[in-house]
């Protein structure tokens, strides 16, 4: 009955498809990762849920193109659910580019919603603040998956200055690519081979020397920067950007 589909580079958004997974029942749905996953192999569905990290104030480089690449009437209906710091406007426009293309496809939309997880880079929220924004965010998947049961519509207004912001924020492609190009690996790197096999984006290419070698193609999503078992994933420069010591879900719902 349910397809979600979702991209989670750090955690956040695989936390949250799979309490809506439980809350859909899990005989009734079925939960693929956008990065692994190719449009020849969707399966005709009732309704798809793409679920997603903000990146930019937008969707993600990677869903944008799993997006395009769904067949016409392949589903009765869609759903997005974009996950960021918060849920205040400034994150209202990240489904505008989803919505353009399904459009397009004659896909109607049932829910547009914006979830709130911790924030996965610059800076690290108080442990308290991310337990308690993981609790409300629980809650509302609840509230989601009843309306997706029930097929009651939700799609909010976007607003001017949101649709401004998401705009903007498309820029972030770019610096997300000279970000990509300014990391290495440290002496610590074994050559284990975790981070081109599942970079997300394809940005990763062993070198003749079986090191890591960091392409144009990054999207910042920081995965394999906190995954790297040596933590061995460098900036040269924008050494503010990852999160000192990195980031982990587990760190806040092992003990919930």
């Amino acid at each position: 009955m349910f397809t979600i589909a979702y991209f989670s580079p750090t955690g956040n958004t695989l936390y949250l498809a799979r309490k809506l997974e439980e809350c859909l029942a899990p005989n009734n749905t079925e939960l693929i990762s956008i990065a692994d996953t190719q449009s020849t192999e969707l399966k005709r569905n009732t309704h798809l849920i793409i679920m997603y990290s903000i990146h930019g104030f937008n969707a993600p480089q990677e869903v944008e193109e799993f997006t395009k690449s769904i067949p016409p009437y392949h589903f009765e209906s869609i759903s997005i659910i974009a996950v960021g710091c918060s849920k205040i406007w400034i994150n209202d426009g990240a489904s505008i580019k989803l919505k353009n293309i399904l459009s397009k496809k004659s896909y109607s939309v049932l829910i547009d919603e914006v979830l709130a997880m911790p924030l996965t880079f610059v800076m690290k929220f108080p442990k308290k603040l991310c337990v308690s924004t993981i609790e409300e965010s629980e809650k509302e998947i609840k509230t989601i998956a009843d309306n997706l049961i029930n097929s009651i519509p939700n799609v909010k207004l976007i607003s001017t200055k949101s649709k401004m912001i998401s705009f903007i924020g498309r820029a972030k492609k770019h610096a997300a690519k000279m970000f990509g190009l300014e990391l290495y690996a440290s002496r610590k790197c074994v050559s284990c081979g975790k981070c081109w096999n599942s970079c997300p984006s394809n940005n990763i290419k062993p070198n003749k020397n079986e090191k890591p070698k960091f392409g144009f193609k990054c999207t910042m999503c920081m995965k394999r920067i906190y995954e790297c078992p040596q933590k061995a994933i460098k900036s040269a420069i924008s050494r503010f950007i990852p999160i000192k010591g990195g980031y982990s879900i587990n760190d806040y719902i092992k003990n919930k």
